[in-house]
């Protein structure tokens, strides 16, 4: 079974309602809009469950209590017209409109008790449905006639409704509504499901959009408190004077000039495999470079009486030794070939020291240079002058530091050249 309602069908629902357009209308200012609007929505040849989602539809674009209120119960009068005046039943109602029977058997039981309310107690009891085995599912209109005579009541309405009467017109939700309403159902395609999806389409379009207006909104304060913040540092540079020295000398006018390639051998080939026998060869001056041989210790020194002695020792490391300048010892010059390291150390404990350097010794393969003897002990502490082989040397001084607090000294002499693969090391422990 199949219900289908015509516009006349609605005219006849119209009336059955007993509007009070005037009021509804506000004494019928808004006549035009209530019109346009009960065209639209009840459009005809819709199904009871079509009407049903239209007032679902209406409660779900509104916003505004009392158009919910009025609409919810223009949807419960519907309903109640299709029991009383097309003779449907329970069931049937609910079958088409796809409620459950016992919200349709509460509706209807609402209705009837606000019309005949000492009829209450048998409304009540003929409108209990509690499943779909209930046999109140087959109560029509008619059965009601049976029990009860409504010669005095209107079915229709009763004197204490106000709905018929309410100002709907008056909310500004009312007309937005109805934009909506002739936008959503004037078109051909009227299908409820298609419009919730292209509503939901559309907030969630909205959504993206204010995302992307507030992250450009977020750049754009972020890029303007930097913008200022270097704004005002150059400010406060401009204000703030720093002094800054002048070099009124410089001669801004110099430039540098590329070489003439004419002027340029480019057969000229650098061979760099000479550097490596450099030693081998006499100096600017003439003078050879062949080791000497020395027979004395370096750093012996005899002293003849306490005057000799410095008074800081830290300030005697600086100073020449005559001793060793006349014994021919190593002393820095800035045109010396061989480099030489010096390290100076203190120790608390110079016994222990000469112990860990020993072993260091063994390790990385250390010889002592000439006659010397590693450890030597002589005024003030131990004496070492050694050959370390160049391929340990980082690491030997590395070790050696650990041993110690020590200071290490690069140096460079012509009084002989390293044997090959090695460097010349001295190291000189103080005890304090």
């Amino acid at each position: 079974m199949e219900l289908i309602f015509g516009d006349g069908d609605f005219q006849d629902f119209r009336r059955w309602l007993k509007l009070n357009i005037e009021s509804v209308t506000w004494q019928g200012r808004y006549k035009a809009q209530f019109e346009e609007f009960w065209s639209v929505f009840f459009s005809a040849n819709l199904t009871l469950d079509q009407i049903i989602d239209r007032f679902n539809y209406a409660r779900e674009s509104l916003k505004v209590g009392p158009l919910i209120s009025w609409f919810n119960w223009l949807k419960e009068r519907f309903i109640c017209f299709c029991f009383i005046e097309k003779g449907l039943s329970i069931y049937e109602l609910s079958k088409l409109s796809k409620l459950s029977p016992s919200h349709i058997a509460v509706i209807l039981r609402n209705y009837f008790v606000d019309i005949a309310p000492h009829k209450e107690e048998f409304f009540s009891e003929i409108f209990q449905v509690g499943n779909l085995g209930s046999e109140n599912l087959d109560v029509r209109f008619a059965t009601i006639l049976n029990s009860v005579t409504f010669e005095n009541y209107d079915i229709s309405a009763y004197v204490e409704e106000i709905m018929p009467s309410l100002e709907v017109t008056l909310y500004e939700d009312w007309m937005r509504f109805l934009e909506k309403l002739k936008k959503d159902f004037s078109s051909e395609s009227q299908d409820l499901k298609l419009i919730k999806r292209k509503e939901k389409f559309s907030n969630k379009v909205k959504i993206l959009q204010e995302a992307i207006i507030l992250l450009i909104a977020t750049v754009a304060i972020i890029w303007g408190v930097t913008h200022i913040n270097h704004w005002y540092e150059d400010y406060l540079a401009d204000k703030i004077s720093i002094y800054e020295p002048q070099f009124k000398w410089l001669d801004k006018t110099l430039s540098f000039k590329a070489a003439d390639e004419d002027e340029v051998s480019k057969d000229f080939k650098l061979d760099i495999s000479d550097i490596e026998n450099v030693e081998n060869f006499g100096n600017q001056l003439g003078e050879s470079l062949e080791e000497q041989e020395r027979q004395d210790v370096e750093s012996e020194v005899v002293l003849t009486s306490w005057d000799s002695l410095p008074k800081d020792i830290n300030a005697a490391d600086l100073e020449q030794s005559a001793y060793e300048e006349d014994k021919a010892g190593y002393r820095d010059t800035s045109y010396g070939n061989t480099k030489v390291y010096r390290v100076m150390m203190r120790s608390s404990d110079a016994d222990l020291a000469k112990v860990k350097i020993s072993q260091l010794l063994d390790k990385y393969g250390v010889t002592q240079v000439d006659n010397v003897k590693p450890g030597l002990d002589v005024p003030g502490g131990l004496y070492y002058n050694l050959y370390v082989p160049r391929t340990y040397l980082k690491e030997f001084m590395a070790q050696v530091m650990e041993v110690n607090e020590a200071i290490i000294y690069e140096s460079r002499t012509t009084a002989g050249r390293n044997p090959p693969g090695k460097n010349k090391v001295f190291i000189w422990i103080k005890r304090m």
